[in-house]
C-alpha cells in the first residue's frame, strides 16, 4: 500500500474533495505506471482518476502543489552536485567506489541520483517516519532526527569523512556527497513545514466548522458570518446526498446505466437488453414562512439557503417571508444564486418589526387553495409580535389543515416564555416546536424533516 498516495488523498478530502474507494484504486494504479519522477505527468494522470469536474480540477491542482512540490531553488545545486568529477563517477563503479558500505535508499546518499531521485528518497523516508503524524512545530526536532536514519545519514556521514582523507577522486566523491546531503537536509526543512502546514490547516478547518456548526448564530462574528454561506453548501449536498429519491426499475424513465452495463458484460459490452428507471413521485409539498425583521432575520436568512440547496429533495417547496404582510419569495430563490438571492430579498423585504398576526392571515390565504393533508408547513420566527394580533387562528387553520406544522425557534428555551413572546400559545397550534438556534440543530431538525417526508 502506498502511503504517500494515501496521505495525498487524505490530504485531498480535508480540502472537500470526494474520492471513493475505487477512485483510490484506480490512483494506485496511475502512480505504478507513471511513477513519483514527472511530477507534473504525476498530477496529470492523478488528476485524470480523482477530479471529477472544473472545480475539482482546480482545487486538485492546488492541494498537488501544496503536497508535493518542494522549492525551485534546490534543483540547480543538486544537478551541479550530481557531477562530482566530470561525469567519470557518476556510473554504477562510482558508486561502488564512492561508498562501498553504505546501503539502503540513503547510503550513498541516492548515489548518481539527481533531483527527483533524492526528492523520491526523501518521501520515501517520510513515509518509514511516518511523518503524517506530525502535528506540533516543538516535534520538528524528533521527526528530523527519524528522517535522518531512515536515509542512513549515520553511514553516509562515515563515509565522507572517510573519503576526505583519500585520493583526490575521493576528495572529489566526498564534496559531491556533501553537497547531496546538503540538499536533502534543505528537502528535508521544508517537507517538515509543508506537513505542518498541512497538518495545522486541516485541523484549523475543521475547528472553524465545529465552531460554526455548534455556536448560536448570534454569537459568531462577522468574519465567520461569511464563511457561513459555503459551509451550509456543504451540509445541504450532505443532506440531499442522503435523501435523494431513489429509482425503481420500470418499463421506461431513465436509462440504469450502471445495471444496464452489467448486464451486458456476457455479450462483450452490446447492450441487447435495457433497463430502466423512474422517479418515485413526490407526495409532500413544503410550505416555508420566515421571518425577516432584526431579531431572527439571520437566522431566516440560513434556513433560506439551506431549502435552495436543497430544491433536488424538496422540489414542491414555497417559500414565503415577511416582516408584516407575508411574500412568496420562491421564484427569486430559483432564479438567482443563493447569495444574491438571500440579499435580494432582505433588501426588498427585510425591514421593519414582525406583525404575525398580519403574516399569518396572508399567509393563509396564499396557501389554503392548495394546502392539504400532504402538506408540511415550517415557520422560523421568535414569537415576538410586540404586543399586537397573535394571529392564533390562522395558525390553528394551518394546524388543521396541513400534515405536519413546525415550528422552528432560535431563541433558547429559557427565553420562550418572556417578554412579549407567544410562543406559549402558537405551541397549542402546532405539532412541534423546536429550537433551531445553532446550525447542528437546524441540520438536525431538517433531517429528521426529510427522513419523515413520505
Amino acid at each position: 500500500m502506498d502511503s504517500t498516495l494515501l496521505q495525498f488523498i487524505r490530504h485531498l478530502r480535508d480540502h472537500e474533495l470526494r474520492v471513493s474507494t475505487a477512485e483510490t484504486l484506480d490512483a494506485m494504479q496511475v502512480v505504478a505506471c507513471l511513477g513519483y519522477g514527472d511530477r507534473l505527468l504525476l498530477r496529470d494522470g492523478l488528476a485524470s482518476a480523482l477530479a471529477k469536474s472544473e472545480d475539482e480540477q482546480r482545487r486538485f491542482r492546488q492541494c498537488f502543489a501544496q503536497f508535493f512540490d518542494f522549492s525551485d531553488d534546490t534543483q540547480d545545486d543538486t544537478a551541479s552536485a550530481a557531477d562530482p568529477v566530470g561525469g567519470e563517477s557518476q556510473g554504477d563503479e562510482g558508486l561502488a567506489a564512492g561508498d562501498g558500505e553504505g546501503e539502503g535508499q540513503g547510503g550513498a546518499g541516492g548515489g548518481g541520483q539527481g533531483s527527483e531521485g533524492l526528492r523520491t528518497d526523501v518521501m520515501r523516508a517520510a513515509d518509514a517516519a511516518k511523518l503524517a503524524s506530525l502535528q506540533y512545530p516543538t516535534q520538528r526536532g524528533i521527526y528530523r532526527r527519524r528522517l535522518l536514519d531512515a536515509l542512513n545519514d549515520g553511514e553516509r556521514r562515515d563515509s565522507i569523512a572517510r573519503l576526505a582523507e583519500g585520493s583526490p577522486e575521493e576528495r572529489a566523491r566526498s564534496r559531491w556527497l556533501t553537497a547531496q546531503r546538503e540538499q536533502q537536509l534543505v528537502m528535508i526543512a521544508e517537507l517538515l513545514d509543508r506537513q505542518l502546514l498541512l497538518s495545522n490547516q486541516s485541523s484549523s478547518r475543521s475547528l472553524q466548522e465545529s465552531l460554526m456548526r455548534n455556536s448560536p448564530l448570534s454569537a459568531l462574528d462577522h468574519y465567520y458570518r461569511g464563511r457561513l454561506p459555503p459551509l451550509i453548501r456543504k451540509l445541504a449536498k450532505k443532506l440531499a446526498a442522503k435523501h435523494r429519491p431513489r429509482l425503481r426499475s420500470a418499463k421506461r424513465g431513465q436509462p440504469d446505466i450502471r445495471r444496464t452495463l452489467h448486464r451486458s458484460v456476457a455479450y462483450d459490452g452490446v447492450p441487447f437488453k435495457r433497463y430502466w428507471r423512474h422517479r418515485r413521485r413526490e407526495k409532500s409539498d413544503i410550505y416555508l414562512l420566515c421571518d425577516l425583521s432584526g431579531s431572527v432575520g439571520r437566522w431566516s436568512q440560513v434556513l433560506l439557503l439551506f431549502v435552495q440547496a436543497l430544491a433536488e429533495v424538496l422540489p414542491r417547496s414555497r417559500c414565503f417571508v415577511f416582516c408584516g404582510e407575508s411574500i412568496e419569495v420562491s421564484d427569486i430563490l430559483r432564479e438567482h444564486p443563493a447569495d444574491d438571492a438571500v440579499a435580494l430579498i432582505q433588501q426588498r423585504h427585510g425591514l421593519g418589526s414582525s406583525d404575525y398576526g398580519r403574516a399569518l392571515r396572508s399567509f393563509r390565504a396564499s396557501v389554503e387553495g392548495t394546502l392539504s393533508r400532504r402538506s408540511t408547513v415550517m415557520i422560523l420566527g421568535d414569537g415576538r409580535g410586540n404586543g399586537g394580533d397573535s394571529g392564533i387562528d390562522a395558525l390553528r387553520y394551518l394546524y388543521q389543515h396541513s400534515r405536519l406544522l413546525l415550528w422552528l425557534n432560535p431563541e433558547p428555551v429559557s427565553r420562550w416564555y418572556t417578554g412579549d413572546s407567544e410562543i406559549r400559545r402558537y405551541q397549542s397550534a402546532c405539532h412541534h416546536v423546536a429550537e433551531c438556534g445553532s446550525l447542528r440543530q437546524l441540520e438536525y431538525l431538517l433531517d429528521e424533516l426529510l427522513t419523515r417526508l413520505p
